[in-house]
């Protein structure tokens, strides 16, 4: 058996024919519709549902699972790391929750954050 290189919440995105993140799978996990995972991505749920891969989707996609997959490591697995991402407010960011912060388009902003602790800093 072949182990795979892919982080456990990144791997359970993809399907086994798809080159990227499934949509569907992402906004099952995050407990959203397809249409509001479109509005937390800033694409349109159109290009969402009809171009799941294309380049676009996936840069937009990318970042969540990456939050997603970096919260489940630092706090105890997905089920918390989702909750935290919809649930938790963050001082650093005026007490907004992640999911509001992507939603402004700012998911580079978490990943610094997270980055951040990893380091040592204080939340």
């Amino acid at each position: 058996m072949v182990a795979t290189l892919l982080d456990p919440v990144i791997d359970a995105l993809s399907g086994d024919k798809s080159a990227g993140i499934e949509p569907k799978r992402l906004a099952d996990m995050l407990q959203m519709t397809q249409a509001e995972l479109a509005d937390l991505a800033g694409v349109h749920r159109t290009t969402l549902a009809r171009n799941p891969g294309s380049p676009e989707v996936q840069s937009k996609l990318g970042p969540i699972a990456t939050i997603l997959s970096r919260a489940s490591d630092m706090g105890g697995g997905l089920s918390r790391a989702v909750i935290w991402f919809r649930h938790q407010p963050i001082a650093a960011f005026g007490y907004k929750r992640a999911v509001e912060i992507v939603e402004a388009g700012e998911a580079k902003q978490v990943l610094q954050w997270l980055d951040a602790l990893e380091d040592g800093a204080y939340a």
